[in-house]
C-alpha cells in the first residue's frame, strides 16, 4: 500500500511537470501583449528571434519547458517499469523536449515573415534551426506512433484520442506548410498546431500509464 501511494505521488509530480512544460511551450498568446506586430504578421517562432521585444520571455519559457519535460520523462521511466513501445514513446518525448530547448537557446537573427533572411543555404543558423525543428517534429510524431501501438495492445480506451490528435495535427501541419510556401495566414495554422501538440504532450503520461504500474526500487 505504501509503495502504491508513493507511486501515485510520483506519477502526479511527473504529470504536473509535463503539463507545466506544455503550458510554457504554448506561450504564443503572450505575443498579443509583448509583441503584437509579430503576432499579426509572423510565425510563433519569431517571437523569440534576436532583437524582438521581450524575446527572453519566449526563449526562457521554451528552455524551461524542455528541461521540465526531460525531468518528467526520467521520473516516469524510473518509477514505472515501462518497456517496449511505451518506453520508446517516452524517449521520443525527451528528444522532443531537448530539441525545443535547443531551438530556443539559439534564437534566429532574422524574420522569415519579412523575407530578410536571404538564401537558406547561406545561413548556417537557419539550417541549424531547420534541422532541430525537423528532429523535434519527427520525435513528436514518434511519440504518437509509439503510443498508438501501446494503447492498441494495452489500453484501447485511448485510441480515439490518439486518432483525434493525429488527424488534427496532420491537417494543421499541412495547412501551415501550404500557407508558408504559397502565402496566406500560415501563422495561425502553426499556432493551432503548436497548441494541439502541447495538449498531446500533456496527455502522454496518462496515455502511457500502465494499468498495474510497479514502483522501481532505487
Amino acid at each position: 500500500m505504501r509503495l502504491q501511494k508513493r507511486q501515485r505521488q510520483i506519477f502526479i509530480v511527473a504529470a504536473a511537470l509535463t503539463a507545466l512544460s506544455a503550458i510554457l511551450y504554448c506561450s504564443w498568446p503572450l505575443g498579443f501583449v509583448f509583441n503584437p506586430k509579430a503576432m499579426r504578421e509572423g510565425l510563433a517562432s519569431e517571437l523569440g528571434a534576436f532583437g524582438q521585444p521581450y524575446n527572453w520571455v519566449f526563449i526562457w519559457g521554451d528552455i524551461v519547458s524542455g528541461v521540465l519535460l526531460v525531468a518528467a520523462v526520467v521520473l516516469l521511466i524510473r518509477v514505472y517499469r515501462v518497456t517496449g513501445w511505451a518506453r520508446l514513446a517516452l524517449l521520443f518525448l525527451a528528444i522532443y523536449g531537448t530539441c525545443g530547448a535547443l531551438d530556443a537557446a539559439l534564437p534566429m537573427h532574422c524574420l522569415p515573415s519579412e523575407q530578410v533572411c536571404g538564401p537558406v543555404l547561406h545561413d548556417p543558423m537557419l539550417i541549424l534551426h531547420g534541422g532541430i525543428d525537423f528532429i523535434g517534429s519527427t520525435a513528436l510524431i514518434g511519440t504518437l506512433i509509439a503510443a498508438a501501438v501501446f494503447v492498441h495492445r494495452h489500453n484501447r480506451g485511448w485510441r480515439s484520442w490518439i486518432y483525434i490528435i493525429g488527424v488534427g495535427g496532420t491537417l494543421f501541419a499541412i495547412a501551415s506548410g501550404y500557407f508558408y510556401i504559397w502565402g496566406g495566414p500560415g501563422y495561425w495554422a502553426q499556432r493551432y498546431y503548436i497548441t494541439l501538440s502541447c495538449i498531446w504532450v500533456a496527455s502522454i503520461p496518462f496515455v502511457l500509464r500502465p494499468r498495474r504500474a510497479i514502483l522501481v526500487k532505487s
